[in-house]
């Protein structure tokens, strides 16, 4: 058992939520906020949690991203703010539409609207407080450099992200702004002690195994079309989790790929 707590926000999904699974199996105190609680315990029932092991390690907040109340709550477990706080919210409804951006989601400020939420609520669970700030990861994407960083994705996948991928991309990029205007602020004044921002290339085909993960910087980034959700979780859990994440990664991003 680890005496580590981490928060998850949008673990429904499944990057986060194989994160969430591997950290309940290796004995992490965890909490996690769901609209539905009953579709997270039976997404980790699936992912091969038991239900004594969620029992005993898991707290579920019922709540919306949106709700302050809510998301203060899941930051907190047995009186404490938690060590690390991973967010992998993100919009899945999408539609379709005559325009020169044709998919569009149906929530298009969800990534921002959590991130804003999140980092207002550990302002205020983390007033006058002397413990460690958490270490915040956010799941974003490739395809969205940060000001000044190379292109993270093949020639080939340009038009795709740039045309396709416009409306979610544009959110993501917002939700990027905001975790780099924190971190750029001086440490008494962060509501967090640092970020990793995870960019998986496209999710897609099945899972090759964590270790099998190239791994790229914003410098120096790892371009390649595909990735997989359960690879992505489980890496987060091994390096950034349960170890220490690497001095490159720290207040920047970190690109995966097959």
């Amino acid at each position: 058992m680890s005496t580590k707590t981490v928060a998850f926000f949008g673990a429904t999904g499944d990057s986060a939520g194989f994160a969430l699974a591997a950290a309940l199996e290796a004995g992490y105190h965890c909490s996690a906020l769901a609209r539905t609680p009953a579709k997270l315990s039976a997404s980790m029932t699936a992912k091969g949690v038991s239900q004594e092991t969620q029992d005993r390690y898991l707290t579920i907040t019922q709540g919306d991203i949106r709700n302050s109340e809510a998301v203060e709550r899941t930051l907190v477990i047995n009186g404490a703010v938690v060590d690390t706080v991973i967010s992998g919210v993100g919009a899945t409804a999408i539609k379709f539409v005559f325009s020169l951006y044709p998919m569009v989601l149906a929530d298009e400020t969800i990534c921002r609207d959590a991130m804003t939420n999140i980092l207002a609520a550990l302002r205020t669970v983390t007033a006058g407080s002397a413990a460690k700030k958490p270490l915040l990861i956010p799941v974003s994407t490739t395809g969205i450099p940060a000001p000044g960083k190379p292109r993270d994705i093949p020639v080939l996948w340009i038009p795709f992200y740039k045309w396709l991928l416009h409306s979610p991309h544009v959110d993501k990029e917002v939700m990027d702004s905001l975790v780099r205007q924190e971190v750029r602020k001086p440490e008494s004044e962060r509501a967090i002690r640092a970020s990793v921002t995870v960019r998986p290339s496209f999710f897609a085909g099945s899972t090759k195994g964590w270790q099998s993960l190239r791994i790229g910087t914003d410098d120096e980034p790892a371009r390649g079309y595909f990735t997989e959700r359960q690879d992505v979780g489980e890496w987060m859990f091994e390096k950034l989790i349960k170890g220490e994440p690497e001095r490159q990664w720290v207040n920047g991003g970190v690109h995966l790929t097959h």
